[in-house]
């Protein structure tokens, strides 16, 4: 049986990088603004380094953003629940 080349290269790339363990630079963790402990409860939106808006949820947060003066100063900015400071985390896959 004839193999595709497209195959036969996609099984020696995967058996390459999976034979020894692969070192990776430790990743600092993402910080918390300090300015977002005002915040805790509430959808936020960042930019450089500010709130720009606040809502209690994200679809207030999207129509106090459409209102802010002058038109666009939200573009750009990110949107993002606050809530309690922990220590705990969470990783998501999907």
């Amino acid at each position: 049986m004839l193999r595709a080349p497209w195959r036969v290269a996609r099984r020696y790339a995967y058996r390459c990088g999976t034979g020894r363990g692969r070192q990776h630079e430790p990743m600092e963790p993402e910080r918390r603004l300090p300015e977002l402990d005002n915040w805790v409860g509430l959808w936020v939106a960042v930019k450089d380094g500010q709130v720009i808006a606040a809502a209690p949820t994200s679809l207030e947060l999207v129509d106090a953003l459409h209102k802010l003066r002058p038109v666009g100063a939200g573009k750009g900015a990110v949107a993002q629940y606050v809530p309690e400071p922990t220590d705990r985390i969470m990783i998501g896959i999907g």
